[in-house]
């Protein structure tokens, strides 16, 4: 997945690249978390090639890398809300309690602490490089 993109902002080995959002975000928001009507997203890429602010560039992260991501992100925690739900059921109608409503609680234990592991491991998947953006080309120098 490529990108065009202004670098903003660079530090030792990364840039802070703001790249327009495309169609297919539609107005989600989920980026800015509905802050405001900007068109576009600042990402913090590496910066292997040494560009400097103003500098338009081609950010790429491979695309089954963004599967991935994806992955870890939307489908883990849902995985675990369900298994939270379908796990305790029954555990549930056994001990007599009122078996949706804790199952319901019990999903949502699950899927936050699915999150948590998540946050908790994101030092170390950044350090990996994996999922992080690579600057691998410049488009054109000092627009700004």
């Amino acid at each position: 997945m490529r990108e065009v993109g202004l670098v903003v902002d660079t530090q030792d080995i990364s840039a802070n690249v703001k790249i327009d959002r495309k169609t297919a975000c539609g107005n989600c928001k989920g980026c800015g978390l509905g802050s405001s009507d900007d068109k576009s997203i600042t990402i913090q890429a590496l910066n292997q090639a040494g560009e400097k602010k103003g500098d338009y560039v081609e950010v790429d992260m491979e695309a089954p890398n963004v599967v991935k991501a994806a992955f870890i992100i939307y489908t883990i925690p849902l995985l675990s809300l369900i298994a939270g739900i379908f796990l305790s059921n029954p555990l549930f109608g056994l001990l007599g309690f009122e078996s949706e409503i804790g199952s319901l609680a019990v999903g949502i234990l699950f899927m936050v602490l699915a999150l948590m592991l998540i946050k908790l491991n994101e030092p170390k998947i950044k350090k990996s490089n994996q999922y992080n953006p690579v600057i691998v080309s410049i488009s054109g120098k000092n627009f700004l």
